[in-house]
């Protein structure tokens, strides 16, 4: 069941990415308020995802969960990651573009 929530969110991180550079096309700046939003969208994410394997997890054996919380922070941190690379290649986009102009 881990495999199915790694696949999620990878699906997930995919819809994102390409809905950004859909929205990239129609404005400079909509590229950067993409990366600002995943940022802010990565610890409901990963809170998400960590509840989800802590709850797929087979507490029997007398373990804690501590891997689902940490697989949860892991799979936050990817996100803000993503967002914030997102958030830098736009300032990068548009100071090319400023600079190509002059």
């Amino acid at each position: 069941m881990e495999n199915f929530v790694w696949a999620v969110f990878i699906c997930i991180i995919f819809l994102l990415n390409i809905c950004s550079f859909i929205f990239l096309k129609r404005s400079r700046w909509r590229f950067v308020l993409w990366g600002v939003s995943i940022m802010l969208l990565s610890p409901i994410i990963g809170f998400l995802s960590g509840s989800l394997l802590f709850h797929f997890q087979h507490l029997e054996q007398g373990e804690t969960g501590e891997g689902a919380a940490y697989g949860g922070a892991i799979l936050g941190l990817f996100t803000c990651a993503n967002g914030f690379l997102m958030v830098l290649s736009g300032f990068i986009y548009v100071l090319v573009l400023k600079l190509r102009t002059r």
